[in-house]
């Protein structure tokens, strides 16, 4: 009797600490409430937008050769410097080229001394013929020295020329304004005329090109046709750049070049858009999402993209409603615009947008709410 009453006690205490333990697992009453960021969904004006893969590339891309070869025998300026249009780059070894300098020099002073001497022999020339005192065959070989000395000093000040520009290329100067590339020679190198020691890239404007289908092209040539028909504005097309980050370029580009023909093994046309880069923000090779506004502006109500989560049944945001509860709302979407995307049904101005703090909260559950913080553009 005394064992059955020890194993029911034991058993009744077993019970007991179970059902402790499950009132331990939940949320206490007084318990602090997670802290979630939100933002109120809002109407926008905003254009019809298409997106497009594009590259950047820099308005210039010089490969810096050297003109005349010689031992490299300094670099002016360090690499990855910004530099101005003639500022002196780098520096070969003149002793050579100021040699054939002064050799032309002094050829030209030799033959200027021939031709000094065959004028005036030419003139004396002159008087004597006049006079019977020479034959018309004496005449004709003056006048053949004159000319070969006239000939003479022009192929010497032509040598002096060229062997003058061939010192001058010693100093390797900058073609145009743009920041340096490391340099691909050393000092001491022997170079020849045609090494590459650097490029030079300006990158400020940048430009991005990106490739634009034929039916494309014509929808948007068609759409414009069609504002100009009713009497409407043409609405010039606006081009703003998406960065990886998912960020947007705080500068906006104009379009400076369309393509003379379509291409036949891909059917598209290649346009180009220029934009500021002031701060050297954008680099050339960067791949980016073009996205460009066209049309008139519609009112759009718009969120921030990383508000939008998705499941089996499609997208949906997390909304703070009445009391601070969580609900489920499923949604349409539209457009991309920048770090926002626009919505077209499931939502209403005004209403608390979960931005940060997903991972924390539960549909039914209640959160607490600061302003959400959005990204900045570059």
């Amino acid at each position: 009797m005394k064992t059955f009453q020890r194993s029911s006690l034991a058993l009744l205490s077993m019970l007991l600490i179970a059902c402790s333990g499950g009132n331990d697992t939940q949320t206490p009453a007084n318990a602090p409430l997670p802290k979630v960021s939100t933002i109120a969904a809002t109407f926008k004006e905003v254009r019809p937008t298409k997106e497009f893969v594009g590259k950047t590339e820099a308005k210039e891309d010089v490969n810096i050769q050297a003109r005349v070869g010689g031992y490299l025998i300094k670099q002016h300026v360090a690499d990855g410097a910004k530099v101005n249009e003639g500022d002196l780059l780098f520096e070969i070894d003149q002793d050579t080229y100021a040699a054939e300098v002064a050799k032309a020099e002094a050829k030209v002073a030799q033959d200027n001394a021939a031709l000094n001497e065959a004028s005036r022999n030419y003139k004396r020339g002159k008087e004597l013929i006049s006079k019977g005192a020479i034959s018309e065959s004496q005449m004709d070989q003056l006048t053949s020295k004159k000319l070969q000395a006239e000939a003479a000093i022009k192929v010497s000040e032509a040598a002096l020329k060229t062997a003058k520009l061939n010192l001058s290329y010693t100093q390797i100067k900058a073609p145009t304004t743009g920041t340096l590339s490391q340099a691909q020679v050393s000092i001491g190198d022997l170079i020849t005329s045609s090494t590459s020691l650097a490029t030079l890239v300006q990158a400020d404007p940048m430009y991005v090109s990106f490739q634009v289908s034929e039916r494309e092209l014509i929808e948007y040539r068609e759409e414009r046709q069609k504002e100009k028909a009713e009497g409407k504005p043409v609405s010039e097309p606006v081009a703003k750049l998406q960065l990886t980050t998912g960020s947007e370029y705080q500068h906006t580009g104009k379009f400076n070049f369309l393509d003379n023909r379509i291409d036949q093994n891909t059917g598209t046309i290649k346009v180009r858009a220029v934009f500021p880069n002031p701060n050297g923000f954008l680099l050339p090779g960067q791949h980016v999402t073009l996205v460009i506004e066209q049309g008139n502006a519609v009112n759009r109500l718009v969120i921030p993209q990383k508000a939008i989560q998705e499941d089996q049944t499609g997208k949906f945001v997390l909304v703070l409603g009445q009391d601070q509860v969580i609900e489920k709302r499923p949604i349409q979407v539209g457009q991309n615009q920048g770090t926002m995307l626009t919505v077209t049904s499931g939502l209403k101005e005004g209403e608390q947008i979960i931005v940060d703090g997903l991972q924390k909260v539960r549909v039914g559950g209640k959160a607490e709410s600061t302003p959400a913080q959005l990204p900045e553009t570059h």
